[in-house]
């Protein structure tokens, strides 16, 4: 009976202590897993297809992702904490150039944050809570689904991104 109850408490404990992957992120087309964190190791690095590093890590109750580029840092935060983070980078347009693409997920929900980069320069381009709802990445777009079915898309046009609301049409 001890033995029961301590793998049973060893069982409970390991699985508290790891943080499976909850979000339903789906890329149409190739995509480039630059790097990820999860808690415990939050404070990781990785490589950009332009050869600049990226790192992610937390101070004081902020998380962000930081860009070495010519001796100088840009960050940009991506929410309080960070249980499992992974990030990369997808030509959203078809131009050739690649956007870094963030997935945080912390406090049992999960952010997505996509971003332009280049030459030292980093703008949001969008960020949603996206909790554990299939999200599915397409070029030029971001289809959003509820449990009963498509909700939202943006479309990404002259750089940013739009919504557009799915209409039902009835047959009258």
């Amino acid at each position: 009976m001890k033995n029961l109850i301590g793998i049973l408490l060893l069982t409970v404990s390991i699985n508290s202590l790891s943080q499976d992957k909850f979000s339903n992120v789906e890329f149409d087309g190739l995509k480039t897993l630059v790097l990820n964190a999860k808690s415990g190791n939050i404070y990781v690095s990785g490589k950009l297809s332009t050869g600049e590093t990226i790192k992610t890590g937390c101070d004081h109750g902020a998380c962000d992702i930081k860009i070495e580029y010519k001796g100088k840092t840009i960050s940009k935060s991506i929410g309080d904490d960070i249980s499992n983070l992974t990030i990369y980078e997808y030509d959203l347009s078809g131009d050739g150039d690649k956007e870094i693409i963030v997935i945080n997920e912390f406090s049992d929900t999960a952010y997505l944050f996509i971003y332009s980069y280049g030459r030292g320069m980093i703008q949001k381009l969008f960020d949603k809570e996206i909790m554990m709802y299939k999200t599915v990445i397409k070029s030029n777009y971001i289809e959003f689904y509820m449990p009963s079915g498509l909700d939202q898309v943006w479309t990404y046009y002259q750089g940013q991104y739009w919504e557009m609301t799915p209409v039902k049409l009835t047959d009258y």
